[in-house]
């Protein structure tokens, strides 16, 4: 056991633990002591129970699926949270709505005509997310130039290469309604530090 390691952290729990059992065993003596001497105690139960919740830590819970000690408190508030979460109302479809119209797929958008602009404010609308950053991301990176290539491999509008196309692009790499869609469903996960210098 002793060359177990543990962080400062864990180290400082068990001392407080320590120094907090220690201080209830000499509280509860002094509690024997005062009453054999026949002293009057107010009320002993609530000492000795506070004694008693100190020796066995009851301060602390522990959850069982997740191991994670954590204070009285704490795990009411989580209580409650669980509580309130499962008391609210589910959803109700609105009449207007059938099963049918549930179950069928959106229909696919035709590839908007244009200029490059304008693909890429109708990707970023797509997404929700703001079609002048992405225009200016596209001009920091390729000059809106969907045929650009950068000779350490990145290739079209916003600058992909072949790893990264293949995990997250589709169709062809050089084409900017695709590159401009993949880039707004990036961006809009949170994803901008794929163009740190850019975005």
């Amino acid at each position: 056991m002793h060359h177990l390691f543990f962080s400062e952290r864990a180290r400082r729990r068990a001392r407080r633990r320590t120094r907090l059992r220690r201080a209830a065993l000499v509280s509860w003596l002094l509690t024997l002591a005062a009453a054999a001497l026949g002293f009057t105690i107010p009320n002993p139960t609530t000492g000795l129970q506070l004694v008693s919740d100190l020796l066995s830590d009851a301060r602390y819970t522990s959850s069982a699926d997740t191991g994670i000690e954590t204070t009285e408190s704490a795990a009411s508030s989580m209580r409650f949270r669980q509580k309130v979460f499962d008391e609210r109302p589910t959803p109700s479809p609105s009449p207007s709505v059938t099963a049918a119209t549930i179950a069928a797929p959106a229909p696919v958008a035709a590839a908007p005509a244009g200029s490059i602009v304008e693909i890429i404010h109708a990707a970023a609308a797509e997404y929700g997310i703001s079609g002048d950053w992405m225009v200016a991301i596209a001009e920091c990176e390729s000059g809106l130039d969907p045929n650009a290539y950068n000779p350490a491999g990145y290739h079209g509008l916003f600058q992909y290469d072949q790893t990264t196309w293949a995990g997250n692009g589709y169709g062809d790499i050089y084409d900017p309604v695709a590159q401009s869609r993949t880039t707004a469903r990036l961006l809009a996960a949170g994803q901008s530090s794929r163009w740190p210098n850019c975005a």
